[in-house]
């Protein structure tokens, strides 16, 4: 149906992280997703970096990017899968997908990689 790749720097988002503290995390995530992220410093620039890379690849997946009405919420990273709401969800279902994705995630000294596929 789709594939999507992203490549995320750890560095930078950390810096990010440093820079915009919980604004970054309001925008790329509602509440219930966010509650998830781990406090920890290091982790949670981890985590944040893993849901960068898994939301962008997803994006790329369904073929909008953050366009048409697709927002980076519309993506929700719950441990090792994906799950698309919303608009993204609706795109998804306008390609003949049943929304359902696969996903690889893999960390890589300062790399984080996501792959996502979009299935039917």
């Amino acid at each position: 149906m789709g594939l999507g790749v992203d490549l995320v720097e750890l560095d930078r988002v950390q810096g990010s992280l440093a820079r915009w503290g919980d604004r970054l995390v309001a925008k790329l995530m509602d509440p219930p997703e966010a509650a998830l992220l781990p406090a920890p410093r290091g982790e949670r620039v981890r985590a944040v970096a893993l849901a960068i890379a898994a939301k962008e690849a997803a994006s790329k997946a369904i073929g909008t990017g953050w366009s048409r009405g697709v927002r980076w919420r519309d993506v929700v990273l719950e441990g090792d899968s994906l799950r698309l709401v919303g608009r993204a969800a609706e795109v998804a279902a306008g390609l003949g997908s049943s929304g359902r994705c696969r996903l690889r995630l893999e960390v890589r000294a300062n790399l984080v990689l996501a792959e996502v596929r979009l299935l039917s």
